[in-house]
């Protein structure tokens, strides 16, 4: 495949694929340094494990013929509107969604979540085709909840400056946005579980080991670079923040354990970004600033657990 399209195989530095099976075994077969899309694996997390649950899917298919009321008829939207103002609400529409497209249908949950009490009034005066029970309209803001890490999560990973070095941190800001709130319902705990399950969001201790070796790795050369100095007449005095520089290899040996316990991925292609085989991307995968070591990614950047500390 590489021949016919005139690349040389040592100029090959990463190949992405979408996960599909004959894809994985192309690259297997060329022996060749791949990893899965992030944004292919978050989309069949969601699909599998939450929208095909039977109650979403139900919950669902209420609300898009709701929505499909007030798209195909003037007058109904028009009512609608009327009730807005009457509320002193902003006057919105309400959006459809796209079934093969996951966040398509957040937009949709959030805009007639944002709607329910218009709704509401509209439902007493007029007639809908269908409507929701007070069981699917918790259902809908929970699965909204659930949602929306994961639309933020593909936004940040599909930006055109994104790099590879962002995953590992960003999934495990996901992970803890998700374990953040406890909940005593069941539906919603059954959820997360598959999302997580369907997504590999579990520990392996074999990865961990492989990604703290590599990375410990990755930082010693990049000490060793650092400290080749020409020979002067008198060393050079260390400046604080070379000082600070020099310690953060052996201060990883002792942190990685803790840190990266959380974030290996057991059933994902992300473990690869630390394999033996796969260069690490010259961005860094934390920085440092006022002794805390902080994710790159926007989720870790919200809310509770928004660092990782050495």
């Amino acid at each position: 495949m590489l021949n016919s399209w005139g690349i040389d195989k040592p100029r090959v530095h990463v190949i992405l694929w979408d996960n599909a099976r004959n894809m994985v075994k192309a690259m297997d077969d060329m022996e060749v340094t791949s990893v899965g899309c992030v944004a292919h694996t978050l989309q069949l997390a969601v699909h599998e494990g939450l929208l095909s649950q039977r109650s979403v899917i139900d919950a669902l298919a209420t609300t898009r013929k709701i929505v499909g009321h007030f798209k195909h008829s003037p007058l109904a939207y028009s009512r609608l509107e009327d009730i807005q103002k009457d509320l002193k609400m902003d006057i919105k529409r309400l959006q459809q969604d796209v079934q093969v497209r996951w966040n398509s249908s957040l937009y949709m949950l959030q805009s007639i979540l944002e709607q329910k009490r218009a709704l509401s009034v509209y439902a007493a005066d007029y007639s809908l085709p269908a409507t929701l029970t007070a069981n699917q309209w918790t259902l809908m803001e929970k699965t909204a909840e659930v949602l929306a890490p994961f639309e933020e999560l593909t936004r940040d990973v599909s930006n055109p400056t994104a790099s590879a070095a962002d995953v590992i941190p960003a999934i495990t800001a996901l992970k803890r946005v998700l374990s953040r709130e406890k909940t005593t319902d069941q539906g919603v705990r059954t959820m997360k579980s598959r999302v997580f399950l369907c997504c590999g969001f579990f520990t392996k201790s074999d990865n961990l080991r492989l990604a703290t070796d590599n990375l410990i790795l990755e930082v010693a050369k990049i000490e060793r670079a650092a400290s080749e100095e020409p020979e002067v007449a008198e060393p050079m005095r260390k400046t604080p923040r070379q000082e600070a520089s020099s310690s953060l290899g052996s201060s990883l040996g002792s942190s990685l354990g803790s840190s990266l316990g959380s974030i290996m991925l057991h059933g994902s292609p992300h473990w690869l970004l630390l394999h033996p085989g796969f260069s690490v991307p010259p961005a860094p995968l934390w920085t440092v600033r006022d002794s805390l070591v902080q994710c790159p990614t926007s989720l870790m950047r919200k809310g509770t657990g928004s660092h990782l500390t050495g």
